[in-house]
């Protein structure tokens, strides 16, 4: 029988290898959205972007880390700076970091165009000149500095009429309710204190157009008038400067959730990694880059003079939305990534031989029906009669979601990291 000095003994023991057991679990816990610090990176014209860091554990000055950027997918868009880490995780769990301690970039692609919106129910554009309610049904005229939202050189006028939502749920919609109509009328920019002729809309050609609604110019090519879901952008040039104003006069007769106007650096809609149709069986490279893929890059590149990168080791992968931005990335700079992990996304096949040499490991579900498989098979294909040696998974019976499956392949990830430039 054990005497009382045993039995302390014993329970000390017992104590101590919980406590080892408890601080082993607790440090070995997989990375959260916590773990990732929250960031801004900012251009001279004023565009934001919103991103998230993860820092390896134990961070040493006097090693070289590698670099993830990550790029998310449509959904994850937003403002949160939240949303788009969830994938991202996937690079940060304990077994990765263990065998490849490394940063991870994950920043978050904003959703809607910046616009002045100046009556409607929702909240989804610039409210400072929201006050239209107080003149229902009459004209108003606003003198809008645009200063307020990010400046540069602008090549598009947009007008937006963004119908009222579907009623709560139990909620009853009124009879014959009017559907929304936002009337801008004599627009005219120009630098403040000057003053501005009023454009002739008739030769503004609004060709880019979205939603189901009406649009009609008025003979007089004074006004245009928008009806239900209507958003749409014409071809105009004219670079933003400190005091440069865009004048109107806006009237409503029926409500609708915005009733907005901007001028744009493109034909689009919303912001994406790279400006591209994203159902489409092929595509050509944007011009430029998106203002949010130009910003995301901005932030990596000042990551490196902050901390300790090993520029020989960067890497960059993305999904759906973001597969298309990897794709974009490498073809605008193919001496920058040691590698890349495009899943379900699509490219520019002339871009090929531009990108040979990178290794390349694509993903996509054979049966994806939001972004068709064929992008990947026809890129990949198209690498390899360049001279190229991609390596290429297709999950067949999956649907657009592969990146999980993706990500998961332990041989993809020390793949990645053993490449180098």
């Amino acid at each position: 029988m054990l005497d009382h000095s045993a039995r302390v003994l014993i329970v000390a023991g017992a104590m101590a290898l919980s406590l080892t057991l408890l601080t082993s679990v607790a440090c070995s816990a997989d990375a959260t959205a916590k773990d990732f610090e929250a960031r801004q990176e900012k251009d001279a014209d004023g565009n934001v972007l919103n991103y998230r860091l993860f820092k390896p554990a134990g961070y040493d000055a006097g090693k070289k880390y590698p670099v993830i950027l990550f790029l998310h997918g449509a959904g994850e868009r937003g403002s949160n700076n939240t949303a788009q880490v969830r994938d991202a995780l996937h690079f940060t769990t304990e077994a990765v970091q263990k065998e490849h301690p490394c940063f991870v970039i994950a920043p978050q692609c904003p959703g809607g165009r910046l616009a002045f919106q100046v009556y409607g129910t929702s909240k989804e554009y610039e409210q400072t000149y929201n006050d239209y309610a107080k003149s229902a049904g009459e004209w108003k005229s606003y003198k809008i500095e645009l200063a307020k939202l990010p400046g540069g050189a602008k090549t598009r006028l947009m007008v937006i009429n963004a119908p009222a939502g579907k009623p709560a749920a139990g909620a009853i919609a009124p009879p014959n309710a009017a559907p929304a109509q936002g009337e801008f009328r004599n627009i005219s920019v120009h630098a403040k204190g000057q003053a501005g002729a009023p454009l002739d809309l008739r030769k503004l050609a609004f060709d880019k157009k979205e939603g189901k609604g009406k649009l009609a110019v008025s003979e007089d090519g004074t006004t245009i008038t928008l009806t239900a879901d209507m958003r749409a952008k014409a071809a105009f040039d004219f670079t933003v400067a400190s005091d440069s104003v865009l004048e109107f006069e806006f009237r409503s007769t029926s409500q609708g959730n915005s009733h907005a106007i901007a001028l744009d650096v493109d034909d689009q809609f919303d912001f994406r990694w790279s400006q591209v149709d994203w159902g489409a069986r092929a595509g050509s490279l944007p011009k430029s880059p998106s203002i949010p893929l130009r910003l995301a890059l901005s932030a990596m590149d000042k990551l490196g003079k902050e901390f300790s990168v090993d520029d020989s080791r960067l890497y960059i992968t993305g999904l759906s939305m973001g597969g298309y931005g990897t794709w974009d990335v490498i073809a605008r700079y193919p001496r920058l990534f040691a590698a890349a992990v495009p899943v379900c996304g699509g490219a520019d096949e002339s871009t090929a031989p531009a990108v040979k040499d990178i290794p390349i490991w694509c993903f996509h579900g054979g049966a994806d029906k939001t972004v068709p498989t064929e992008r990947s098979r026809n890129m990949i294909d198209a690498l390899k009669k360049a001279g190229g040696s991609p390596k290429y998974t297709e999950y067949p019976g999956v649907g657009h979601n592969s990146w999980d499956k993706a990500y998961s392949e332990p041989e993809m990830i020390k793949w990645l990291f053993e490449q180098k430039r």
